[in-house]
């Protein structure tokens, strides 16, 4: 939608910050609805599959491994962060950070994720 909208000129994202900050709060919303719809059917699905009324409870192993997972996304964002700074003090265009922020935003979430599979296979 924003791109089709760029390519037609009907705005122009390079210096409109006010465009930047609709479509991240946008972007934002999105991500947290999705998120949500998709943690209900996951719930949904698991307790079909297994029959079970009780959600386990997290132990100190999920803990950490949850808390390792977080700290290794948290490191690649902020290095995302760390590289778009230093990409604007180097003359890169404004709009260039917040696309190396959504892209860092989702890599970060892969990461997040890869790292929890990586610590329940390997063991923490």
């Amino acid at each position: 939608m924003v791109f089709q909208r760029q390519q037609h000129g009907q705005f122009d994202l390079r210096e409109d910050f006010r465009q930047w900050g609709i479509v991240f709060l946008i972007y934002i919303g999105i991500s947290i609805v999705a998120r949500i719809i998709i943690q209900i059917i996951f719930h949904i699905g698991n307790a079909i599959a297994t029959q079970e009324e009780k959600i386990p409870s997290a132990d100190e192993r999920d803990k950490l491994v949850k808390l390792k997972a977080t700290r290794n996304s948290y490191y690649a964002f902020t290095s995302g962060f760390v590289v778009s700074v230093i990409g604007l003090a180097l003359g890169m265009p404004v709009h260039w950070i917040f696309i190396a922020f959504v892209i860092f935003g989702m890599i970060a979430e892969i990461i997040d994720n890869g790292s929890q599979i990586y610590y329940y296979r390997k063991g923490v």
